[in-house]
């Protein structure tokens, strides 16, 4: 989606949610606004009344939609002084729906005659990666590290100069791992400034980092070191990168430098070893479908030994903010993994973002890490949006939030937003976006649209989460053999072999719904043994048609406050008992939409 779109006078910008006539504001209401987006982004398209009532509404038979869908269409009228009898940009055709006429991408403008020197507008932001470093140690267990180094680097610099740098997301970065592309080529897939390349050495039983930064527009050099010891090379690498930034970028950049890099950096070089390894451990395992891989008890020995590396860090320097934010971050995500009950897991979770705040105020992983407890588990709408928003004026390149803002605000049924949201984590991290579209789409009910992106020929090779995310939208469109199919797919890409091959065989002797009970025996047998989800119980009651134990599941989950509860609304299985009074009343105490 265009973030700035132009008909007439009007200018229309997507992510400030913001509607101006000639530089002044225009002010429209949420679900005119949400309208408004929605045509505007589709350039002259029509758009059925049905269509817009799913979008806006998510279909629920809990509104008056079609007063409301009038209403806004007359609110939208009135704020572009526009006669219903006689409109010029939103068009009705009868017994079909809606389109708006006129609208253009802002880039698609005639060029606009330069500014004079009083009247010119900020630059635009500088688009830098940090590839993965290269281990050429010899030795696998350096691996983690190696990772680790390059995405807390592109972490710190992230929060330097939002306004002047953009950095592209580590598993955009990862993409690159391996691969034979030189740096020009990489700079014109991803349109970058700069990039940062490195890797790590040995020499006898010393480690050595080198690393070197390239500005593409000429593919110079402009900064080389090696550094060693590791440890303290570490944090080395990280103040004379952003040192080295600053100088070639813009001088003023070195005030915010040092400023956000004392709060980055810990007072023993040790903690932050630690914590970078803690952290390549977590991302690897946090990017799968969390209702997945609870279903299929997928393990959780790289949660847990992120953990182990996150407690390290705070022995070290128990005053290092990161180490609390990365610990805040394992407790939330086992407790939405279903390794762990919810009050197990958040209050926790609560405390270790709490004393990451209390060390530094200003730093983006601390409130994104407090959002996602308010989220979650307190279903504190309004607080959770202010946390995520804070997090992200503090590191507009922290991909972490944009996406989980995108799941609130869908969550909350504001999918205009969501999708800008969306489109703002698509541009950090473009090539890891594909896996973040389709839980968007799949959020937003869009199951169809699911299947045909990613079942036409040439979309072959996908990471595990696709794989789990194709899986609910095939058995959503009833295509139950290809819903088998990318199950089986992702477990095997998960290790799950035994798994695995247990489901086909159910498959093959009796059909979907004897691996549907196959599933529902699997889970009481776990519960037997260890803490399983109420969840879980009812979103498989729900997909075998069974109400009745469906509702007695889910009250049992509402009583725990079960992690992804907030997610009722948008949560496939349940979709076909929203209009029961017993769902209402379950979705009134979730609050949602409260934001």
């Amino acid at each position: 989606m265009d973030r700035l779109i132009r008909f007439a006078d009007f200018e229309l910008d997507v992510e400030r949610y913001q509607l101006t006539r000639a530089g002044a504001q225009i002010r429209l209401e949420r679900l005119p606004m949400d309208l408004l987006i929605l045509l505007a982004s589709r350039h002259g398209e029509l758009i059925a009344r049905a269509d817009i009532v799913d979008r806006l509404w998510g279909g629920s038979p809990f509104r008056d939609t079609e007063n409301g869908l009038n209403t806004a269409i007359r609110k939208i009228r009135i704020a572009l002084e526009e006669d219903p009898a006689k409109p010029r940009h939103l068009i009705t055709v009868k017994g079909k729906g809606y389109r708006l006429d006129g609208t253009r991408a802002a880039g698609a403008d005639a060029p606009v005659p330069a500014a004079s020197a009083n009247e010119a507008g900020p630059p635009a932001a500088m688009r830098a990666l940090v590839l993965p470093f290269a281990n050429l140690t010899g030795d696998p267990a350096q691996e983690s590290l190696a990772s680790a180094l390059a995405d807390e680097i592109s972490a710190t610099l992230g929060a330097l100069d939002p306004a002047r740098l953009l950095m592209i997301a580590r598993t955009t970065a990862a993409r690159y791992r391996g691969q034979q592309k030189s740096i020009g080529e990489i700079a014109r897939e991803l349109k970058l400034d700069y990039v940062l390349e490195g890797s790590l050495t040995q020499e006898a039983n010393r480690l050595r980092i080198l690393t070197r930064l390239i500005r593409c527009a000429d593919e110079v050099q402009i900064w080389s070191r090696a550094h060693e010891p590791i440890a303290q090379g570490a944090l080395d690498v990280l103040e004379e990168v952003a040192a080295a930034l600053a100088r070639d970028i813009e001088p003023t950049l070195g005030d915010q430098r040092h400023a956000a890099l004392a709060r980055r950096l810990p007072v023993d070089p040790a903690a932050h070893d630690a914590y970078v390894r803690g952290r390549y451990f977590w991302y690897r395992r946090v990017h799968f479908d969390a209702g997945f891989s609870a279903h299929h008890g997928l393990d959780g020995e790289d949660f847990f030994r992120s953990r182990q590396y996150f407690e390290t860090a705070l022995e070290r320097d128990p005053n290092y903010a990161l180490g609390y934010t990365g610990l805040s971050n394992y407790y939330g995500s086992t407790a939405v993994h279903g390794f762990f009950a919810p009050e197990e897991g958040w209050p926790v979770a609560r405390e270790m973002a709490e004393n990451a705040l209390e060390l530094d105020p200003g730093l983006p992983e601390a409130h994104h890490a407090l959002a996602a407890v308010r989220y979650f588990f307190e279903w504190d709408w309004s607080r959770a949006e202010a946390g995520f928003k804070e997090a992200l004026r503090l590191n507009p390149s922290y991909p972490e939030a944009h996406r989980l803002y995108a799941r609130l605000l869908a969550a909350c049924g504001r999918r205009a937003e969501s999708d800008a949201a969306a489109g703002r984590a698509e541009r950090i991290d473009p090539l890891a976006f594909q896996g973040s579209r389709a839980f968007g789409m799949v959020l937003a009910g869009q199951h169809a649209q699911v299947v045909s992106d990613y079942l036409s020929p040439g979309h072959r090779e996908h990471p595990p989460l696709l794989y789990q995310l194709l899986a609910i939208a095939f058995e959503v469109k009833k295509l139950y053999a290809q819903a088998v199919d990318a199950t089986l797919e992702a477990l095997v890409r998960c290790g799950q072999h035994a798994r695995a091959a247990a489901i086909r065989a159910q498959w093959e002797a009796d059909g979907y719904e004897a691996v549907l009970r196959w599933h529902l025996d699997d889970l009481l047998a776990r519960r037997r043994t260890r803490y399983t989800s109420p969840l879980l119980l009812a979103e498989t009651y729900a997909r075998l048609g069974d109400p009745g134990e469906m509702f007695r599941w889910l009250e049992a989950a509402l009583a725990e406050r079960s992690s992804r509860l907030c997610e009722l609304r948008t949560n496939p299985w349940f979709q076909p008992y929203r209009a029961t009074s017993r769902m209402r009343l379950i979705e009134k105490h979730i609050g949602a939409g409260q934001a």
